[in-house]
């Protein structure tokens, strides 16, 4: 009986151990942000990565759109304080005039890449990285929360995706 009793007990506090070490080992996960690009160039981005994780194509931004779609995750380790760097790496499309469509320069052949700053502060419930292409070549990045991310910085025209 009293044996019984012994290995209720021991279940009872091994269950209790285990899940309270999962319930705090989730506060320790890094945080999930979805990658997110805003193109402000004249050129659409192809195959655009931060760290190696893919964004997919970025196409030119508009007045409410930075041109990209939500890509599936970078982490981000729950003690990283800004100012952090990301690497990036994207190919930018031929140059076109439209409407003749005329190449005015290629499409790039290799990646190009660079080391981007993260500038703070992180939001409490961080949801995006944002990275934004602006026209002089130079690259920022940013964290928006999970009220979703940021408007467009530059509010541009566009004639087509590609074509500003």
């Amino acid at each position: 009986m009293r044996l019984r009793k012994l290995l209720k007990v021991g279940i009872l506090v091994g269950v209790g151990m285990v899940g309270s070490s999962s319930l705090t080992g989730c506060a320790k996960e890094p945080y999930e942000l979805e990658l997110v690009g805003y193109d402000y160039t004249d050129r659409a981005l192809l195959d655009f990565a931060v760290n190696g994780i893919s964004g997919g194509n970025v196409f030119l931004s508009t007045k409410t759109s930075g041109g990209g779609k939500y890509a599936c995750c970078v982490l981000l380790d729950r003690s990283t304080k800004t100012p952090f760097t990301i690497d990036v790496d994207y190919m930018r499309e031929a140059l076109v005039t439209y409407p003749s469509d005329k190449i005015v320069e290629p499409a790039d052949k290799d990646h190009l890449k660079a080391h981007v700053e993260v500038k703070g502060p992180i939001p409490e419930k961080p949801a995006y990285l944002e990275v934004h292409f602006y026209p002089d070549g130079h690259i920022e990045g940013a964290i928006s929360g999970d009220d979703g991310p940021s408007p467009p910085r530059l509010k541009l025209e566009r004639r087509l995706p590609y074509v500003r």
